[in-house]
């Protein structure tokens, strides 16, 4: 429907514009309402139609109906009615074929149509009458065009389509809308059909109660108290249209949206970053700003291009301030103490600050013992006193960390991430440079992660296949993820959706055919290799008509299969057989733990996972099992970490995502 005049709005837009008043502004700007797919149904087109049909021919019930005496039970009018729809489903079936390629949402459908059929029943036996003339008597209207003028300031004509009216037996009214959507809509489908009951007492001089039947394919029925519905709808509809009026003349300046879950599925998403240069975090932000295969305007899917993360100047005005402070204070300590030292360099990382000094009328050997004292004296700022050859520095916190965005990192290092799928930062290190790593690079093709609780762990976990996927589509990189605990990937997990392979793992039970599968899957791919005459998945892709994705497996808390017997020797047998030979074969692990001692990390599970980053752990013998050398027992906490990946251990800041 094109609407055309600012003060002339459709429900369609009355909703996005409560979603998020830019999407109805460039829906505006492009003439018609835009389709919005977020929580909606593939299939709740066909349920719309079937319902419709139902009622427009409700005047020639079949004769499985008509038969039904007046003291039919619910289930035999039940039994009667879900046929009945379920007779429309198979015209659907057989005039779209395209629906027979979902046979799960199909099934879904089915079980709608019945639901729908047993709320029917239940509502025609309350009548006195036959079920036949009872149903007759419900379904009064169905895809009724209703329109009307509201608004306070000035009046706006607002136009829709009601998805049924209901006759109860007692004669009330009910305005129905079907949804086949889940929950997360449930405050637009409320404030739509309480706009829909107020339109239909100013067009039709009816009085309704709002009902919304959502079937999932459940039913759950929501029935509103039209009084609240009515005051609901004057404080939050009624003032929002004026500000619709001026959103249609002005779209640029219409407000951002408040739903932080919106951004990642927006078909207008690309338009959006254009015309709205303002940083939006939900948008702009990985993993939101990710590429991802996302519903374009025309209801299509289309694989779109990554938001190109802002990056700030590098210039840390308060770090350097601080350093300068800092190196001043140590060279005075030191010569209270009888060394006098220069400060030869400054380091300004996210967290730590660094201080290398020269000794200038005394001897190293001086320093080093004095180092000590100066320890003592600055306790307060966790100082510590390093030797790296010739080198000497103190190394402090900062008294305000400066936080580190995984968006500015990914802005630093666009051009090696997308060079490949694989690539992927880890922090920024304590010299300000970006710490990264490489799947394909036979040191880091696999990664151990340890860090206990409050280390930062799931947070740099989230990062990684952040980073992973934000400037590759899901046809080249896909992930499996594993969380025993359930809280490390839960909504993370909805973000980056079309780059998984498959739903959330929970439990060894159900993850361990998948590890099976995964090996079965090197094997096939090798043996593909050996036909194309190449040696790994890179050169494989670079000629093949349909090239393979790396995938990525992501354990979170390994040590819970290791706990049981019966999982122990299978889960450890297959991660080893991937760690040992998969790199090539662009099949890849990423496995934490909170407890990394000796038999949660197994001697022969650490030598094929060769990438080792360790965050806060409880002791060097921790520190020990992760990276074979001691220091993250010392480490900060809240992302804090130490990582070789490769080229020796570097500490950085793990970044926020």
């Amino acid at each position: 429907m094109a609407l055309n005049a600012p003060n002339e709005v459709s429900v369609t837009e009355v909703r996005n514009a409560l979603r998020c008043p830019r999407i109805f502004a460039l829906g505006r700007r492009r003439g018609r309402p835009v389709a919005f797919p977020v929580g909606a149904s593939s299939l709740g087109a066909t349920f719309h139609r079937i319902a419709d049909r139902a009622a427009r021919q409700v005047a020639t019930l079949p004769q499985a109906v008509e038969r039904l005496a007046a003291q039919a039970s619910r289930a035999a009018v039940a039994d009667a009615l879900g046929a009945w729809l379920l007779a429309f489903l198979v015209d659907e079936l057989e005039q779209s074929p395209a629906l027979a390629s979902m046979p799960s949402e199909v099934d879904d459908l089915g079980e709608a149509l019945r639901e729908l059929a047993r709320y029917l029943a239940a509502e025609v036996e309350r009548s006195d009458l036959r079920p036949a003339d009872a149903l007759r008597s419900l379904l009064r209207h169905t895809e009724l065009e209703v329109s009307a003028v509201l608004g306070s300031a000035q009046p706006v004509r607002v136009s829709g389509r009601v998805d049924a009216v209901h006759r109860r037996s007692e004669g009330a009214l009910d305005v129905v809308e079907y949804k086949l959507t889940d929950e997360a809509n449930q405050e637009l489908d409320q404030a739509q059909v309480a706009l829909y009951r107020r339109l239909l007492r100013e067009c039709l001089d009816l009085e309704a109660e709002p009902v919304i039947l959502r079937f999932n394919p459940e039913l759950a029925t929501t029935r509103l108290a039209g009084p609240a519905a009515d005051a609901w709808l004057e404080e939050r509809i009624v003032p929002m249209l004026d500000h619709m009026v001026a959103w249609a003349t002005r779209p640029e300046g219409a407000p951002a949206t408040t739903r932080r879950d919106l951004c990642a599925s927006c078909p207008l998403r690309t338009e959006c970053l254009a015309t709205y240069r303002d940083a939006f975090a939900p948008r702009d932000a990985p993993p939101a700003g990710s590429t991802h295969l996302r519903p374009d305007p025309e209801g299509g899917l289309a694989v779109t291009t990554p938001a190109e993360p802002r990056v700030p100047a590098p210039r840390d005005a308060e770090g350097h301030a601080e350093a300068e402070k800092l190196g001043k204070l140590i060279v005075d300590k030191l010569r209270k103490l009888g060394t006098v030292v220069e400060v030869a360099q400054r380091t300004v990382g996210p967290t730590l600050l660094g201080i290398e000094v020269v000794a200038t009328r005394a001897r190293v050997a001086q320093l080093d013992r004095l180092a000590g004292d100066v320890e003592h004296q600055l306790a307060d700022r966790h100082v510590h006193f390093e030797k790296n050859e010739g080198r000497r520095a103190f190394w402090a916190t900062r008294k305000r960390p400066r936080r580190v965005e995984l968006a500015e990192l990914l802005g630093r290092e666009a051009e090696f991430l997308r060079q490949r799928p694989g690539r992927f930062v880890v922090g920024e290190g304590v010299d300000g440079s970006v710490v990264k790593g490489d799947l394909s690079d036979g040191s880091t093709s696999h990664l151990l992660v340890g860090g206990q609780t409050g280390s930062g762990k799931s947070v740099l976990l989230r990062a990684i296949v952040s980073s992973l996927c934000h400037y590759h589509p899901p046809s080249a990189i896909r992930f499996t993820l594993v969380d025993p605990k359930r809280v490390t990937f839960g909504a993370f997990a909805a973000a980056i959706a079309p780059h998984l392979e498959g739903p959330l793992f929970f439990d060894s039970e159900a993850f361990l055919p998948e590890l099976e599968s995964l090996v079965a899957e090197m094997e096939a791919r090798y043996e593909r290799f050996e036909q194309a005459r190449v040696q790994d998945i890179h050169d494989y892709n670079e000629t093949a008509p349909e090239p393979l994705a790396r995938r990525v497996v992501v354990v979170d808390e390994f040590q819970d299969f290791l706990t049981d017997k019966a999982t122990r020797e299978a889960f450890l047998a297959s991660v080893q057989r991937l760690g040992a030979k998969a790199r090539a074969a662009g099949i890849h692990l990423i496995c934490a733990t909170q407890r990394p001692d000796r038999t949660t990390v197994p001697g022969g599970l650490k030598a094929n996972l060769g990438g080792k980053i360790a965050l806060r752990v409880q002791s060097a013998v921790n520190s020990r099992i992760i990276l074979d050398e001691v220091g993250a027992e010392r480490l900060l906490g809240h992302g804090d970490l130490l990582a070789n990946l490769g080229h020796g251990t570097v500490r950085a800041q793990g970044p926020l995502v």
